[in-house]
């Protein structure tokens, strides 16, 4: 099962924006029973007691704010990623001129 961009979410998050609300909670509910049904969908390699919880997962994650599950971590590169080009693609160059200025304060 694959819920990173799956075409039911993507349906019924067009559906919600035409105003189209029971039509988008149909499909809205199809998409989580594929999902239950599907089993272990967590893409996380650590073995931890939440792993496949995402209530769990989230609300630890979100309690502790150290940093998000590893289940975000693609959606939020690929807006980044889409953010650095407002800026000419110029992230990498930034980061870097950041890293290298603080590396010759710590010196």
């Amino acid at each position: 099962m694959i819920i990173d961009g799956n075409e039911l979410a993507i349906l019924q998050d067009r559906l919600e924006k035409e105003g189209r609300h029971q039509e988008a909670w149909d499909v809205k509910q199809e998409f989580l029973r594929q999902v239950r049904e599907s089993g272990d969908h967590c893409p996380c390699p650590e073995s931890c007691p939440h792993h496949g919880n995402c209530f769990e997962c989230v609300t630890l994650h979100r309690g502790h704010r150290d940093h998000l599950p590893m289940c975000m971590w693609d959606m939020v590169n690929e807006r980044l990623y889409l953010l650095s080009h407002m800026t000419e693609g110029t992230l990498q160059r930034y980061e870097k001129a950041h890293t290298e200025e603080e590396k010759k304060q710590d010196a």
